[in-house]
């Protein structure tokens, strides 16, 4: 009995997903995951014949996760406006545009984000028609600052596209592996680069929902907020364990 709890305690995949789980970042993936799973639910589910208690009690998971993760966050905006900063050392200059603006946006989005949590935690409450200001303009600054992340994808795979026809076009020579290698390189940059656009692409529908650019409902939302947690989670999986652990 003890080597069968052994086992299980010490298996690599629990091993594997304390690491993870003990960084900021993967709770908050999977915390964002089970707060919009549990938005879905609670949709389809008043929809679909769920008791009203439990519905009720979906609706309460997800808004409880929500404060959560903003507690989480807090302070979280200075680490944007650091790499807003160093962003200006980037050499290509949009690129360099891109970059400062995707965490401008963030920051702005972030600094709101603490605000709407003071009125939430009755911390500082704020007169409604103020809170519906700071809860647009924290989506007016989440959705620039993903515009941005979609520009500097889209641009980035165009220059990428462009190396690859050249190192393909190249005559082979005794350079031949730098020639794979740098082609290698190239195919996994622009592999995570799509997968970075597909993510920002299905999140840009989030703020895009509250600014009313879009009348998608709360259960369509919730699908596409669980599968781009997963998305992330799965990304800073790779991050804490390598590339090979995560796949």
């Amino acid at each position: 009995m003890a080597a069968a709890i052994h086992q299980v305690v010490l298996h690599p995949a629990i091993t594997s997903s304390l690491k993870v789980g003990s960084t900021t970042v993967g709770r908050d993936k999977l915390y964002r995951a089970i707060q919009y799973a549990a938005r879905a639910l609670a949709f389809y589910g008043l929809k679909n014949g769920l008791t009203t208690d439990l519905v009720a009690r979906l609706s309460a998971l997800k808004s409880a996760l929500a404060l959560s993760r903003k507690l989480m966050r807090i302070g979280k905006p200075l680490e944007h406006a650091q790499a807003a900063v160093k962003a200006l050392d980037v050499s290509d200059p949009f690129l360099r545009i891109t970059a400062f603006g995707r965490q401008i946006g963030y920051a702005g989005y972030l600094v709101n984000d603490m605000i709407v949590w003071a009125h939430t935690a009755k911390v500082n409450p704020l007169s409604p028609t103020t809170a519906a200001k700071v809860n647009r303009r924290a989506a007016q600054f989440w959705f620039s600052g993903i515009l941005f992340s979609l520009l500097s994808s889209v641009y980035k795979l165009n220059q990428l596209g462009a190396r690859e026809k050249s190192l393909r076009k190249s005559v082979a020579s005794e350079k031949e592996s730098e020639r794979k290698a740098g082609l290698k390189t190239v195919q996994t940059q622009q592999a995570a680069t799509r997968y970075q656009l597909v993510q920002d692409g299905l999140d840009v529908l989030l703020p895009s929902g509250t600014l009313g650019y879009h009348h998608l409902d709360d259960g369509v939302l919730g699908v596409v907020g669980f599968v781009t947690s997963l998305m992330g989670l799965r990304t800073q999986t790779q991050k804490v364990l390598g590339v090979s652990a995560a796949k």
